[in-house]
């Protein structure tokens, strides 16, 4: 099982990794107004888990811009959904999961923000973080339920 402090120290890990912007831990607290301002991203690491990230858009952008060493001006949404794709995609590997487990371990996606608030919701809170880049949100969580309620 993932702790809040381990999951902060594998985003912070990979994120700065990518990026030259700091991730900062904060004791900002999600509310379910603030959810539809994020972009969400999903990934099962097991049967009955899933990691599931929300990002402020500008903060993907910088993350792309970053990753791709281009400027801001010359990036488009598609840049910046794969560079976060692809912080997902780190971050879920470098999380201890069951690796008897590999089998459903699949790819990052970005979900619709209709499904967040359920998914949120309806889910068990194994560990949750949220953090800042500048004033930027940065939100992940460590989800668990049935195998019948995971997203496809």
């Amino acid at each position: 099982m993932q702790d809040g402090h381990n999951l902060f120290d594998v985003s912070k890990a990979v994120w700065e990794s990518f990026s030259s912007v700091l991730l900062k831990e904060t004791n900002h607290v999600l509310e379910d107004s603030t959810v539809s301002d994020l972009q969400w991203f999903s990934c099962k690491i097991s049967e009955t888990r899933q990691v599931m990230l929300g990002i402020d858009q500008l903060a993907g952008y910088q993350l792309a811009e970053d990753m791709l060493n281009l400027p801001l001006v010359s990036l488009s949404d598609v840049d910046e959904q794969d560079a976060v794709l692809e912080l997902m995609n780190c971050i879920c590997g470098n999380l201890h999961w069951d690796k008897s487990s590999a089998d459903f371990f699949d790819q990052p996606k970005l979900l619709p923000v209709v499904d967040i608030l359920p998914l949120l919701h309806n889910l068990k809170m194994v560990s949750d973080v949220t953090a800042e880049t500048g004033i930027k949100r940065f939100y992940i969580a460590v989800l668990e339920t049935d195998v019948n309620h995971l997203t496809d």
